[in-house]
């Protein structure tokens, strides 16, 4: 009996793997490089012995005499920089909410975001401390507010979004991203961090109940035990919050708002559930049109981050 389900579900996971690389091709297209875009540079730093590059975007009324929230923005596995520029919606935010944009690019197109995806992950590259150098140069560069800087990104990215919040919550005041969840445990280093989740019912990519079928796929092990309720349940416990079941924030027809608004240091933690959507929950993709870049970006953007407190000066006068 064990042995026909264990056979059943490698057959079912090939399947499935057909579907998931069905998906990408839809949703990963190529795309030509972006030329000549007024306020658009792409800059590269070597790190750990690689050339790592990025992409930022900066809004058409920018001026160094006022400081701008960053939002990094990040593809999913097999995706580009490029790509994200083109579907992610985040241009739009820039420009109607003067806010500077990062892309960064993975390495082999991935990031090292636990269990998902690729190369990143397989060679152990530190992701974490590779956008943290990137968000140096580009405070060095632009006129940064330092208290409003934000994560985000889809799939892998998203990952690697909630990666960023967890270990490095010094530094990201909340994150907000698409189609995965934090793939590792609390940091020693967490402190209480703002973070809302998209995810499509009908996503089979990264399924909205579980993910073993994923992990199975991607890391050939069944490690992937998280869900988009479980996900914000574990955010939950991270921040401290309230309740045990998530309250209903909103709901309607084709998508719902779920989450804890009771946590530490007054952070939320937030889930928002497309009923009608599959992995591509960005605006141009979900079926109704739902703007979600811009609830995503309408939660961040609450949240600042409160500077740490300086030590005493015990130095002798």
């Amino acid at each position: 009996m064990k042995i026909q389900f264990i056979i059943s579900f490698l057959l079912f996971s090939t399947c499935l793997a057909g579907c998931i690389e069905e998906d990408f091709e839809e949703i990963i297209v190529e795309i030509e490089p972006i030329i000549e875009i007024e306020n658009f540079t792409e800059a590269c730093i070597e790190y750990d012995e690689l050339e790592r590059c990025w992409l930022t975007l900066l809004p058409s009324d920018y001026t160094d005499n006022e400081s701008y929230p960053l939002v990094v923005d990040m593809h999913g596995y097999t995706g580009t920089n490029y790509n994200m520029y083109n579907y992610s919606d985040w241009d739009r935010i820039s420009e109607e909410h003067g806010v500077i944009i990062a892309y960064p690019q993975g390495h082999e197109n991935s990031w090292n975001a636990g269990w998902c995806c690729g190369v990143a992950h397989d060679i152990g590259i530190d992701d974490v401390g590779f956008i943290l150098q990137m968000i140096e140069q580009i405070s060095a560069n632009y006129s940064i507010n330092d208290s409003k800087i934000y994560a985000s990104g889809h799939s892998n990215g998203c990952a690697m979004t909630q990666k960023l919040a967890n270990e490095a919550s010094h530094v990201f005041a909340a994150g907000g991203c698409m189609a995965l969840y934090l793939l590792e445990d609390a940091d020693p280093s967490f402190s209480p961090t703002p973070i809302i989740e998209v995810h499509g019912i009908l996503d089979v990519v990264i399924p909205y109940s579980n993910s073993h079928s994923s992990s199975i796929i991607f890391d050939n092990s069944l490690v992937g035990d998280e869900g988009a309720m479980k996900n914000i349940a574990t955010w939950a416990e991270m921040n401290g919050c309230s309740g045990i079941l998530p309250e209903m924030i909103e709901e309607y027809p084709d998508y719902s708002i779920q989450g804890y608004t009771d946590c530490d240091e007054d952070v939320e933690v937030q889930l928002v559930t497309l009923h009608l959507a599959d992995h591509n929950p960005y605006p141009s993709a979900n079926p109704t049109g739902i703007q979600t870049t811009q609830m995503v970006w309408d939660f961040m953007d609450r949240f600042t981050l409160e500077p740490e407190e300086n030590e005493p000066d015990s130095s002798p006068e």
